[in-house]
């Protein structure tokens, strides 16, 4: 077993003992056993909870003690940490809820504003999905995290795609995401920006010899591209895919999707979450995401490119073009932007955008992380 500290995660890998700097291949990774930690878990957590708990539910917490109630640590999130937190005999009788998740915030890797103030778009973003019932009930914020309602659930992986019902619920809840009027800055999204400093970090602001990194990997596609020309090019070609300018989720993929457990134990709702990376932005930038990963397994990226033809894509944004004309009215449909036609247009432009943009980014990331990590040696447990 190992793990490999990187400045944003440390991620463990149960499949072989060995670093990750020395695997070789991306087939030697076994996905579904890694996992992605972030921070150790406070020693006084319990304490924290309850008075949390305490201050912005009352009822039945101000008559509880750490040993009345169960504190537990609740797997993903790289960016913050979550908690469940529940009162170890509930009255079920109650209007205060008697088991809740508690979010703290970290830090974020990648920042969605150009101020100090990021969290502050959290705040806004948050409280608007949770009162339009497409993110988590929140019931309470504070400065360094919030409450939310605690929903047993199932992520919407592969193996839900063939469930038409789920389905056409994704697309109508994205549909109604990007119709949202949220009162943040409205410019391109964060992934543009990030591009951005990426591409001025590589070739502008810093004398790097990118090429002799390629050959020392032995990067073979890299090698024959020119990465500067490709950035220009993209830069115009993205102003003329007349993709609108919409509120953007960011990172709407099946990991963000969870299908909730009803009182019957059926199927329930489905609630998209964490929403740190929304911003407003492209419409096709935000759609590949979600189609990318489209009848494939989770985390595959052996695969090229889209995974499909036009003949599935059309359904899923038929769907979605369906709940925006019930939304915006014909005012939606007489757009020729709007046609399911011109969406999947924008899908596969963006995509192609997606992954370059990705490439920078992964770029300075590696660069960034070896030298913060010059003189540290990966732990090996």
């Amino acid at each position: 077993m190992s793990v490999d500290i990187n400045a944003n995660s440390i991620m463990e890998t149960k499949k072989e003992s060995k670093n990750i700097e020395d695997i070789t291949s991306i087939e030697e990774i076994d996905f579904d056993k890694i996992d992605f930690y972030k921070g150790e878990t406070p020693e006084d957590i319990n304490d924290k909870c309850l008075l949390l708990c305490k201050d912005y539910l009352s009822g039945e917490w101000t008559q509880q003690t750490v040993d009345t109630i169960t504190v537990r640590r609740i797997t993903g999130g790289l960016m913050n940490q979550l908690y469940y937190c529940g009162i170890n005999k509930p009255n079920i009788t109650s209007k205060v809820p008697q088991e809740v998740a508690i979010k703290l915030y970290g830090e974020k890797p990648i920042k969605t504003t150009d101020n100090k103030y990021d969290r502050l778009n959290d705040v806004i973003i948050d409280l608007m999905v949770s009162i339009n019932q497409l993110g988590p009930k929140l019931y309470a914020q504070f400065e360094h995290g919030q409450i939310q309602h605690y929903y047993k659930h199932r992520q919407f992986k592969p193996v839900e795609q063939s469930n038409l019902k789920l389905v056409d619920e994704v697309f109508r809840k994205f549909a109604r995401i990007h119709a949202m009027d949220v009162p943040i800055k409205r410019t391109h999204n964060m992934f543009m920006i990030e591009a951005e400093v990426s591409y001025k970090y590589l070739f502008i602001d810093n004398d790097i010899n990118i090429k002799e990194r390629f050959e020392k990997y032995n990067c073979e596609t890299l090698l024959t591209a020119d990465l500067k020309s490709e950035y220009e090019w993209i830069k115009q070609i993205v102003s003329k895919v007349n993709s609108p300018l919409i509120f953007t989720h960011n990172d709407f993929r099946s990991s963000n999707l969870l299908i909730t457990e009803s009182m019957d134990k059926t199927d329930g709702p489905i609630v998209v979450c964490d929403f740190e990376f929304s911003s407003y932005g492209y419409r096709g930038m935000d759609f590949q995401s979600i189609i990318l990963e489209w009848g494939r397994k989770q985390f595959d990226l052996t695969a090229d490119g889209l995974p499909h033809d036009d003949s599935v894509l059309r359904p899923l944004i038929e769907i979605y073009v369906d709940e925006c004309q019930q939304i915006h009215g014909k005012e939606f449909s007489a757009n020729s932007v709007n046609t399911v036609d011109h969406i999947i247009y924008e899908i596969k432009i963006f995509t192609l955008i997606r992954m370059f943009f990705g490439t920078l980014i992964s770029l300075k990331s590696e660069l960034l992380n070896k030298t913060l990590m010059k003189n540290t040696k990966p732990m090996v447990l």
